[in-house]
């Protein structure tokens, strides 16, 4: 895979997951439509602070994409990303002023806790594409220019001792 095809890549799984996430939640809110209003403010607020969240996973996920550890490391990694960045976006409704004393809603915390099972879901259900931008880039130098790959076991064996 060339450079800009794994940069499409990587901006097209981010924004995936974010979007995907952000269907989710309004399906798993769906309860709430008992007090309707409480259901557009909760879905506005989402489409509204979830950038934030989704640019905070982004920024993680290019990192743990840079950094030269495991695979199940980044994955584990990548899991915990969620829960900070929809706390961190919770956190600036308050900090925007939308709402006073965010962390001390009672029930509505449920919410942030909806926001973190549906950012979960979807990066299991985007897993194939996560596992394609932690695994290693390959440019296809040596497949389009006829070269051998110097990594790969072709050698011939000398099996006469």
């Amino acid at each position: 895979m060339n450079t800009l095809n794994y940069k499409a890549l990587f901006v097209r799984t981010g924004l995936l997951v974010f979007i995907r996430a952000i269907g989710i939640y309004l399906l798993m809110t769906i309860p709430a439509l008992g007090v309707p209003v409480m259901y557009l403010i909760s879905g506005s607020y989402v489409i509204s602070f979830g950038w934030i969240a989704a640019a905070i996973f982004l920024l993680v996920l290019l990192f743990l994409q840079r950094i030269q550890t495991a695979g199940p490391v980044k994955t584990v990694l990548l899991y915990a990303a969620v829960p900070a960045a929809v706390a961190v976006a919770f956190q600036m409704m308050e900090v925007l002023g939308v709402e006073h004393n965010i962390w001390q809603s009672g029930l509505f915390l449920i919410f942030p806790g909806a926001a973190v099972v549906s950012g979960w879901l979807s990066l299991v259900i985007s897993k194939r594409s996560i596992k394609k931008l932690f695994g290693p880039v390959n440019s296809g130098y040596y497949t389009t220019t006829g070269n051998q790959d110097i990594f790969s076991d072709n050698t011939p064996v000398n099996n006469a001792s």
